[in-house]
């Protein structure tokens, strides 16, 4: 809740500090991200590290809301991490990843040439993805259906956009989730690095 009282100040102060930008129409975007997750606590004898995943695809568009400009989008996203774990001194390493439909908003605001933004994401499990499992060698892939890859995600997004033209840009920032994942209260959130590339019609 800190988290979301925090954001929505700095929303407000931006808000109201800023001139009116141009917003865009309706856009197209694809690219990919760096996922991984966060433990708290942290779990003794595992080694958490990231994930590329691929793609990202989805539609977005500028409104005004109440006189305030807003980025809104949707599209296919995913949520993924890789995970080392050393049992009795068998090692396993195993990756994830997760289909998910995003739904996303962020307030823009001009710095010079950029545009910074800040804002929410939430997503929802499809029921699909990729996991793959190593044990001392052996490679198993499957895929994920089911319960597991149904949970939601949600959190916020911090990032900046730059113009190359008119209709072209480059969408790049970091997502924090907030939202615990799994049963066994590990206290696991996704998070990662995003890279987008946009063409506004």
């Amino acid at each position: 809740m800190k988290y979301l009282l925090t954001i929505s100040l700095a929303i407000s102060t931006l808000l109201v500090a800023q001139d009116e930008p141009q917003i865009p129409g309706w856009g197209v975007y694809v690219g990919g991200a760096l996922n991984s997750v966060t433990m708290d606590p942290e779990q003794e004898g595992v080694t958490l590290g990231s994930q590329l995943n691929l793609p990202f695809i989805g539609v977005s568009r500028g409104i005004q809301l109440g006189g305030f400009p807003l980025l809104v989008g949707a599209g296919l996203g995913k949520r993924g991490y890789s995970m080392e774990m050393d049992f009795f001194g068998i090692k396993m390493e195993s990756k994830a990843s997760l289909d998910l439909l995003d739904f996303w908003a962020t307030v823009p605001y001009p710095v010079g040439p950029v545009i910074a933004q800040v804002g929410f994401v939430y997503g929802i499990g499809l029921g699909s993805g990729k996991v793959e499992i190593d044990i001392d060698g052996t490679t198993v892939e499957e895929d994920i259906e089911g319960d597991f890859g149904d949970e939601t995600d949600f959190g916020l997004i911090f990032g900046a956009a730059y113009p190359i033209n008119q209709n072209i840009g480059i969408n790049f920032g970091y997502a924090l989730g907030l939202k615990d994942q799994g049963e066994d209260e590990m206290g696991m959130k996704y998070n990662g690095l995003y890279l987008l590339l946009g063409y506004n019609f």
